[in-house]
């Protein structure tokens, strides 16, 4: 079986690309904006083949992005860099924390999507870029599954895990929260929020600062609260009926449904070949609902309208199907199957930014009130991890490996070490 990568190239020329960037830029010095952008000027100039091919790759290096001649940003991965960068040009940062790497295809199942449906928007990557320092870090490495069919066939997955967008002042002090996966025009509204917050909060002292903090997340949650009453309108459904959250069988299952994007790919696959783990699924009616609530609030163009907008410009939508036909030419998908596949992606982004402004930002915004403001990352976001993800610091094996539970298997499997 011959099997052509219509994204990548071949391992080799990779690594060499990367190897003739680094040494172009001088022994230990890490790319810069001016160095991305020099790049991606001579990648717009040059034709298509090999050589456009390879530049890419540089260009991915030099941003520390997948696909950044798509989206065209810059990322920092080091806070210091990014505070010095921030102050200099006077705007806030929006950090990123995930699990894995963003210059990784195997990062987690939120940080693929973000490159592929937020990064990618055209206006959202124009709108990062000019308003926001960018900087991301990794919470842990993510769980990797690969199933081996045998006869020269895999598939190499991720599982668990979830990201986070942190809106940081100039000197890295929190000032907001977006978890998970949002459709790019709510991205966009909600960082505009913040950009107002930033900008009152300069100069401020710091009693100021901590109460203009608590006061709008004090105002998002009732936001939400309001949300909530607008959608049981909307959807003529008792508003019971609507916040009291499914119990989970595990909480690893906990930890998947934060997320309806990860939850239908990586609960089913969990279920395929360890359903001790993880008993069900997603049911359809959930993921309908999830999705009718945010067409309804948060993905249209005018929020009394129930007219909903594609949450995927031009160049995601190329973007998500180039990489979903980087497969075999008797699997690609076409046609019908195609608009099928982005139907249900649109669905599933729909979904999570309801689920997301309704139940998991409300919750962080409410202990954002309840610690009055003053915010520290680190403490702050090792409780998001542990009580809004589902998956604290602790548990090495993020559910992944409960001792309760008989497999067959010598240690259940545990592998420590090469």
């Amino acid at each position: 079986m011959t099997l052509t990568l219509r994204h990548s190239l071949a391992l080799g020329i990779a690594v060499g690309c990367v190897a003739a960037f680094s040494v172009s830029l001088s022994a230990g010095r890490v790319a810069t904006l001016a160095d991305l952008d020099t790049l991606l000027t001579r990648y717009d100039r040059e034709p298509d083949g090999h050589a456009k091919d390879a530049l890419a790759v540089e260009i991915d290096a030099a941003a520390h992005q997948k696909y950044a001649t798509v989206s065209r940003l810059y990322w920092h991965t080091s806070l210091e860099s990014a505070i010095d960068d921030a102050r200099a040009h006077g705007r806030p940062i929006l950090h990123l924390r995930m699990l894995g790497r963003l210059d990784e295809d195997l990062s987690c199942a939120n940080s693929r999507l973000f490159r592929a449906t937020l990064y990618a928007n055209q206006e959202v990557s124009a709108f990062l870029r000019e308003q926001f320092v960018l900087y991301w870090s990794s919470e842990r490495p993510v769980p990797r599954v690969t199933i081996d069919y045998g006869d020269g066939r895999r598939l190499e997955r991720t599982t668990t895990g979830n990201s986070a967008h942190y809106v940081l002042d100039q000197d890295g002090n929190v000032l907001d929260v977006l978890p998970g996966l949002y459709a790019p025009q709510t991205f966009r509204r909600e960082l505009e929020r913040s950009l107002t917050l930033a900008t009152r909060m300069r100069g401020a002292s710091d009693e100021t600062r901590a109460r203009l903090i608590a006061d709008f997340h004090r105002d998002r949650a009732e936001t939400a609260r309001r949300d909530w009453q607008l959608v049981s309108e909307r959807l003529r459904l008792p508003l019971a009926q609507l916040r009291v959250e499914p119990p989970a069988q595990t909480e690893l299952v906990a930890a998947q449904r934060r997320t309806m994007t990860k939850a239908v790919v990586e609960l089913k696959d969990l279920n395929a070949f360890a359903p001790e783990l993880a008993p069900d699924t997603v049911p359809e009616n959930e993921v309908a609902l999830w999705s009718a609530i945010g067409r309804s609030l948060y993905t249209v163009a005018d929020r009394t309208s129930l007219t909903p907008q594609s949450p995927l410009d031009r160049a995601s939508r190329s973007l998500i199907e180039r990489l979903h036909n980087a497969v075999p030419d008797d699997m690609l998908v076409t046609g019908g199957h195609r608009e099928a596949m982005f139907a249900r992606l649109e669905q599933l982004i729909a979904a999570d930014t309801a689920l997301n402004e309704l139940r998991l930002r409300p919750q962080i915004s409410r202990e954002i009130v309840r610690r009055g403001g003053r915010l520290e990352f680190t403490t702050l976001n090792a409780w998001v991890y542990a009580e809004v993800f589902r998956t604290p610091p602790q548990d090495a094996w993020l559910g992944l490996l409960p001792r309760d539970v008989f497999t067959g298997l010598p240690g259940d499997g545990v592998v420590v070490g090469r």
